[in-house]
């Protein structure tokens, strides 16, 4: 998980100002920050972990449909693949078995040489 933790701070004779800043992709909220919200208004920090808590799920959630979705993406270009391997070993056979035995071994070829770019460029990316 990428955190990152930012602080400023400025000082003049009889003052100072200091900002921070904390940046996290965890949707647990750091302690200290729930302490000073705490001593601010302290209803406020359980409606913030419940807020949490409510996002968490939303991104399990979406985390879980994403994962289905490339799942049945894969498996659809799987199920196209071979459908355009077997139309073109049939349809070669076909042109072959037809009176053109060099044109439907071409075809055929071209169809598999074809799926086989296809999966080995895929492979590289």
């Amino acid at each position: 998980m990428a955190n990152r933790h930012t602080t400023a701070k400025v000082t003049r004779k009889d003052s100072e100002l200091t900002l921070s800043e904390h940046e996290t992709d965890s949707p647990v909220i750091p302690v200290a920050q729930l302490e000073r919200l705490h001593t601010f208004k302290p209803e406020a920090v359980d409606w913030v972990i419940s807020q949490t808590q409510i996002e968490a799920e939303h991104r399990r959630n979406e985390t879980s449909r994403v994962n289905g979705f490339i799942f049945t993406e894969h498996i659809i270009g799987q199920i196209f693949a071979l459908v355009i391997g077997i139309a073109g070993i049939g349809g070669g056979s076909w042109v072959a078995v037809s009176g053109q035995p060099l044109a439907g071994g071409t075809i055929a070829t071209a169809a598999i040489t074809g799926l086989a770019v296809v999966f080995l460029t895929g492979r590289k990316k």
